[in-house]
């Protein structure tokens, strides 16, 4: 009962951290929604959309790398770091060029100037940076400095938008020059926090940068399988409807990923558990993972239905007159959001086991399939179409992660609809 203890304890530590962070633009909605038109917040979505896209390949899910790797004892943790940094110098410098070369046709679908595209991928390179700062205390569960950081970045990027906005009457741009000054900042202390703690060794060994490509290189496909399962709709709602509808349209999007923040929440702290499980397996371990997971699952559902019941209560008090009408966006939002939970949990066994090509295949075909989903429903009946479409295919993206995981490490899930005595937590 110990281990199971500790999880609640991470847990609530994570999703109080998450509730936080999330509450902070939670609250200054209201005040975003009424100085920035749906055209303006429509452009912020897109750059925040670009940034999310281009970290799939400057990125290169080097955190990810990090955090298996932690559990290996064998590996000479500090070097590893530091040619998951070299690494992601070398990516961000390729995709760079790749932008400046092709600027003027991604501002003209996008929307956004060419000079802030620039700009986005160097956001996205210091998303990556922090990410791996903030696995490295997910992994030896320091998890009160990682909801500190998240906490301090979240306050100082919205608190500086909001003077650039309000003081300087900078529109869009305000909000963007907010998140590049913070996303910069936020990075440089990442840097120092490893390079002072001893967590970061300046050398490229070559085995180890063979083994973040290996790791990484196959994630290509599955980040860009996921960004179009979470971001394709914004390109092409713009692309259809006019980025005013994709301002609106995001802000219901923001309000139904609260379910999906809860849900990580647990997952952050499910996760090193989770590792700690299979690598420490023995006869009893299938049975009672099925059953935490089963868990899981429902608690999922529970909160999702919770929300999407309370939600209208708020709804016009927190986004305003002119949002109001993303309520039933919200609430699908919310709702596909426990089924991305589920996933998340389901592909912990992949990425333990390294398969993360089996992965790479199911998301980018899982996110084609969204693309074409989303663009029909959206020509069909609306907006509310690329909400449907995000609930089907989350729906589907964790059918499809649980059947390899099932097929990677077998799980006796028939077992939960058998009397079998409790072999304890």
């Amino acid at each position: 009962m110990t281990a199971l203890k500790r999880l609640l304890n991470s847990t609530a530590t994570y999703a109080l951290a998450n509730v936080i962070n999330s509450a902070i633009p939670f609250f200054l909605l209201p005040v975003l929604t009424r100085v920035l038109a749906p055209a303006e917040y429509g452009v912020v979505t897109m750059f925040t959309t670009v940034v999310g896209v281009l970290s799939a390949f400057t990125g290169l899910s080097i955190h990810g790398a990090v955090s298996v790797r932690h559990f290996d004892n064998s590996t000479d943790h500090p070097r590893f770091v530091g040619a998951c940094l070299g690494v992601l110098a070398v990516s961000t410098s390729l995709v760079l060029l790749v932008v400046w070369l092709m600027a003027g046709p991604l501002a003209r679908s996008t929307e956004i100037p060419e000079s802030w595209l620039l700009v986005a991928v160097l956001v996205s390179a210091t998303q990556a940076i922090v990410q791996v700062r903030l696995v490295i205390w997910q992994v030896r569960n320091e998890v009160m400095r990682y909801g500190l950081f998240q906490i301090l970045q979240t306050t100082l990027n919205l608190s500086l938008s909001l003077g650039l906005i309000f003081l300087l009457g900078l529109g869009w741009e305000g909000r963007v020059l907010g998140i590049t000054v913070v996303g910069f900042l936020f990075a440089g202390l990442a840097l120092y926090g490893l390079q002072r703690r001893r967590l970061v060794r300046w050398s490229l060994d070559r085995e180890y940068v063979r083994s973040v490509l290996r790791f990484g290189v196959p994630l290509i496909p599955h980040a860009v399988g996921a960004m179009m399962i979470a971001m394709s709709d914004r390109f092409i709602i713009t692309h259809l409807l006019g980025i005013g509808v994709t301002g609106a349209y995001a802000v219901g999007v923001q309000m139904g990923m609260v379910v999906g923040l809860l849900a990580d929440a647990f997952v952050k702290a499910f996760g090193p558990h989770l590792f700690s499980e299979l690598k420490t397996r023995d006869s009893t371990s299938g049975l009672r993972m099925v059953r935490q997971c089963a868990v899981v699952f429902a608690g999922f559902l529970v909160l999702a239905l919770g929300y999407v019941a309370f939600l209208p209560y708020l709804y016009p008090f927190i986004v305003g007159e002119q949002y109001s009408a993303s309520l039933p966006i919200a609430q699908l939002i919310g709702f596909g959001n426990a089924f991305m939970g589920m996933y998340y949990v389901v592909a912990g066994f992949l990425f333990f086991f390294e398969r993360t090509v089996l992965l790479a295949k199911l998301t980018l075909a899982v996110g084609l399939l969204s693309v074409a989903l989303t663009y029909s429903l959206v020509n069909w009946v609306g907006v509310i179409g690329a909400a449907w479409a995000y609930v089907l295919v989350q729906f589907m993206f964790f059918m499809g992660a649980w059947r390899l995981a099932q097929k990677v490490f077998p799980l006796p899930w028939r077992s939960l609809f058998r009397a079998q005595s409790n072999p304890g937590c």
